[in-house]
């Protein structure tokens, strides 16, 4: 049913991104259907099936779930494997950079911040064994949704003010004096380049913090188990 696929579509636009949610989203609409085909089967018409249906659903949130289980060690390696992942490539990328000054910095500090990660990582790997692996910990959903969506805001937010910064600091003569911008060769160009690309380096933050709800549903440890102390 075309209007119920729509609504639950509509429930779950929070909390798209994930394998787990999209499975869990198929299986509402298919409860919704067939409660909708027990009260059509009742009497009712397929209208009134409907409404009362979706009156009757439970919030997503409920649904969703606050707070899970989770295995904690294996997502924490992953997110860290990611998160280094990301600063190696990042790191590979920005080598050419690093004849600009701002790029000499970036590129040090991908490299130092690869190091430290890679520190932990292995540590985590060392602590892997059986009685570690099965640690479990709560960790809430809604909160991990809500911090991935705010990291990608913050990061559109700073991307336009630093365009708009980069902009006004060379191009500011020629906006609000009419004084043309001399660019004497390609140094200068590419430096004004450079500093346009850079910012965009930052999108490694909200791309290691949209890793976090899809790990806390993959390592979900149902409500089967227990907490360990």
């Amino acid at each position: 049913m075309e209007s119920l696929r729509h609504h639950v579509d509509q429930l779950f636009q929070k909390y798209r991104g994930s394998k787990q949610i999209e499975e869990l989203k198929w299986e509402v609409l298919s409860n919704l259907e067939a409660k909708v085909a027990d009260l059509v089967a009742d009497g009712l018409s397929l209208d009134e099936a409907v409404q009362k249906a979706k009156a009757n659903l439970p919030s997503i949130d409920s649904i969703v779930g606050e707070r899970r289980k989770v295995y904690i060690l294996p997502l924490l390696q992953e997110w860290l494997q990611l998160g280094l992942l990301y600063g190696l490539i990042a790191w590979i990328v920005t080598m050419p950079l690093r004849i600009w000054g701002m790029g000499i910095f970036l590129n040090y500090g991908l490299f130092a911040t690869c190091i430290l990660m890679g520190i932990v990582y292995l540590i985590l790997l060392g602590i892997n064994r059986p009685a570690s692996s099965h640690h479990l910990t709560r960790m809430n959903v809604r909160s991990a949704f809500l911090l991935r969506k705010t990291g990608w805001m913050l990061w559109v937010l700073y991307i336009v003010g630093k365009l708009v910064f980069t902009t006004a600091l060379y191009f500011g003569s020629n906006l609000w004096f009419s004084k043309p911008v001399n660019l004497s060769g390609p140094y200068q160009f590419a430096t004004i380049a450079v500093a346009y690309v850079l910012p965009f380096f930052s999108i490694l933050i909200p791309l290691w913090l949209h890793a976090i709800p899809r790990l806390i549903l993959k390592y979900d440890a149902g409500e089967g188990d227990v907490i360990a102390k």
